[in-house]
């Protein structure tokens, strides 16, 4: 086999082995920001900052308990009532006239309702008076906003909910709320967005952590013997091509694959604490400890990059091989046409 080959070869040994060990990290990845709520948490820090830009009267502690009713409405909210992850910015609008009318399952308290009303009323939405006075107001602003997106349900039934809403409040509670709200809600939406991805980040990178200190995956290691064990080499090239040219994409490269490299011995699952704790003494402590820590990095990258990676290193692959074939029956025929003429000669 060609160098180039084999070196191509080695790495696609690696990539399958990242992959599927980066299935793992992704799922792991996905029961903890799940357990931990991490998106409806950073979504709920986002309404808050906008909730903070109504009125001077909303202060950080009275933001988050409007922003947590919002996001804990039944329209709104997760699986037993956990802080909805996703949010539209008309959703918000409507909800938050909701609160400050009493309406809907979810209610604030007395301190966070007086600010609530007092800044729907400093932003247009109701005239001053008493709160009594201002939840009236407020209720006849959400009956007049739900009165025309009906209206425009009926005149123009081609529309969208979203484009209907959006149409209504803009007809009836044109205001400075409204207006503040629009111009801040995408721009803080998509700083929610690279928080959560960070704290996603984080968590699978040391999610990563624990399960290479967990199975010992060494890199250096693992390219060491796929560059020595051809056998090995081959039966990963192997499953890595009949993977790739399912149609079931990914999900090819399932259960049994796995329990292949733990066959294998590419993933050695440590049997107790006492094997855990041999293999560190078997090999060189800061080597090995070098290894993890680059199979950490590597498997942070992701599951999807691995993939591509590996279909881009297969069809490489291919094409190379493809290549020496062809130049090897060049070499035959070429070779066996000089015979023939010297036993001319």
């Amino acid at each position: 086999m060609p160098p180039v080959l084999r070196t191509i070869d080695v790495f696609v040994g690696l990539a399958l082995v990242m992959l599927l060990v980066s299935m793992i990290i992704t799922v792991i990845t996905q029961i903890v920001t799940n357990f931990l709520n991490s998106r409806g948490k950073y979504l709920l820090r986002g309404v808050a900052d906008i909730l903070e830009q109504l009125d001077p009267g909303i202060t950080r502690e009275i933001a988050e308990e409007i922003a947590g009713a919002a996001l804990t409405n039944p329209l709104v909210s997760s699986a037993n009532g956990k802080l909805g992850n996703v949010i539209h910015r008309e959703e918000l609008s409507k909800l938050l006239l909701d609160l400050g009318a009493g309406d809907g399952p979810t209610k604030l308290g007395e301190k966070a309702r007086t600010a609530l009303q007092t800044a729907l009323g400093n932003n247009g939405i109701c005239q001053p008076g008493t709160p009594e006075e201002i939840q009236q107001q407020i209720r006849k602003k959400v009956a007049d906003v739900r009165a025309s997106a009906l209206q425009l349900e009926r005149e123009h039934p081609d529309l969208t909910n979203a484009a209907r809403a959006r149409m209504a409040l803009l007809e009836q509670a044109s205001s400075q709320f409204l207006a503040k709200i629009n111009l801040w809600f995408d721009q803080t939406m998509d700083r929610v967005s690279e928080r959560f991805t960070a704290h996603t980040r984080y968590v699978t990178f040391f999610a990563g952590l624990a399960v290479a200190l967990g199975l010992q995956l060494d890199t250096a290691a693992l390219v060491s013997r796929l560059s020595s064990d051809d056998s090995l080499r081959q039966s990963l090239v192997s499953m890595a091509t009949q993977g790739s040219t399912s149609a079931v994409s990914l999900n090819a490269l399932d259960k049994q694959n796995l329990k292949d490299l733990v066959t294998n011995n590419v993933i050695g699952i440590p049997q107790s604490w006492s094997d855990w704790r041999d293999r560190w003494t078997r090999d060189n402590f800061v080597m090995k400890a070098l290894g993890i820590l680059l199979t950490t990095f590597l498997m942070s990258l992701g599951a999807p990059f691995w993939y591509n990676a590996l279909q881009n290193t297969i069809r490489l692959r291919s094409l190379l091989a493809s290549k020496d074939d062809e130049q090897r029956e060049k070499r035959q025929v070429s070779g066996a046409t000089s015979i023939e003429e010297g036993g001319q000669a």
